[in-house]
């Protein structure tokens, strides 16, 4: 660790991590719709201090109560850290620890020198903050959550960068949590279905949503959790309804996403039904389009033939706009 503080030390350093630290930024803003829709579901998620003491309590092996918890985003609000969305800060209670929670739905490699930047950042924060205290120095842990699709291949830890960087190889021992440049990984594609749908608490349930990839299992997994919500309360089964939502859109569209969630949650219907007659009105629909595309074929084809429009448009059934 000594061998590192030097690097913190170093002008030309810091400067690189501020950079590499900004393209990370950049790399993160360029997220499509749905995943920016994604990461406020999570926030929302993290917002309630029983579901973040319970995730934070898992991660680091500390025994955390959701009172124990108090949100420090606002004591935070630094350049670096103002304009992130998905970003959640909390500080326990008695204890000058920080705990900074990351969603990523993408792979990225330069979020060694951002977390390294957010720690910087955050100490020198809490030490403008707390001018008079002896111990103003406070460990920040930082935590990322992975729900992205591929595997999760970045460096977690900057130090082993560095030593690519001078030729010794790995870093076999893992770094102590709280160590500069350091985070916690937390990767969906770690725990199975079963885990996900038994554990307490809705964030499980939100992270099993995306990780069920086929439509008929998706559906079967919806009403499943569905199931699992029934004693939480209105507003975390809202929000896990919310995140059901995103999640369908991106395999049914917004009109059978709709139709499925009102079954869900005013009628309540049976998966088996309801599932039925999605996957049959999706097949359907495939199959109107494949016959739809291949009339307007024919029809730009008779045209290139220079057949009258108008036998084309009897002959196919289609109107002119829809080929010419």
């Amino acid at each position: 660790m000594k061998d590192f503080e030097k690097y913190l030390k170093d002008p030309v350093f810091m400067q690189m991590v501020k950079k590499y630290s900004e393209e990370s930024e950049r790399f993160n803003k360029n997220k499509s719709k749905i995943d920016k829709e994604h990461d406020k579901i999570v926030k929302r998620v993290f917002e309630n201090k029983k579901e973040a003491a319970r995730f934070i309590s898992k991660v680091i092996g500390i025994e955390i109560e959701g009172e124990e918890l108090i949100s420090a985003k606002n004591s935070f609000v630094t350049t670096e850290l103002k304009y992130r969305e998905a970003d959640i800060v909390y500080k326990i209670k008695g204890m000058n620890v920080v705990i900074l929670i990351e969603h990523q739905t993408r792979v990225d490699y330069r979020m060694s020198y951002r977390i390294l930047n957010y720690q910087v950042e955050i100490m020198r924060a809490n030490e403008i903050e707390n001018p008079k205290k002896e111990d103003k120095e406070c460990l920040v842990i930082p935590i990322v959550l992975y729900t992205g699709k591929e595997k999760w291949t970045a460096k977690r830890y900057i130090r082993e960068i560095q030593e690519e960087f001078l030729g010794k190889g790995r870093i076999e021992k893992r770094p102590e949590l709280g160590t500069l440049g350091y985070y916690e990984l937390v990767d969906i594609k770690d725990f199975n279905k079963e885990e996900l749908l038994e554990d307490n608490g809705i964030l499980s349930k939100i992270l099993l949503l995306e990780k069920v990839r086929n439509t008929e299992s998706l559906i079967k997994t919806v009403f499943e959790i569905n199931k699992k919500i029934a004693k939480e309360t209105d507003n975390e089964k809202t929000i896990v309804h919310d995140a059901m939502k995103i999640i369908l859109i991106r395999k049914l569209g917004e009109k059978g996403t709709d139709i499925l969630m009102e079954k869900i949650v005013k009628e309540g219907s049976d998966y088996m039904l309801a599932a039925e007659q999605m996957v049959i009105d999706e097949n359907r629909r495939i199959r109107a389009e494949g016959k739809l595309a291949g009339r307007i074929e024919d029809a730009k084809n008779m045209l290139k033939k220079k057949i009258d429009i108008n036998i084309i448009e009897e002959v196919t059934g289609l109107k002119r706009e829809q080929f010419r």
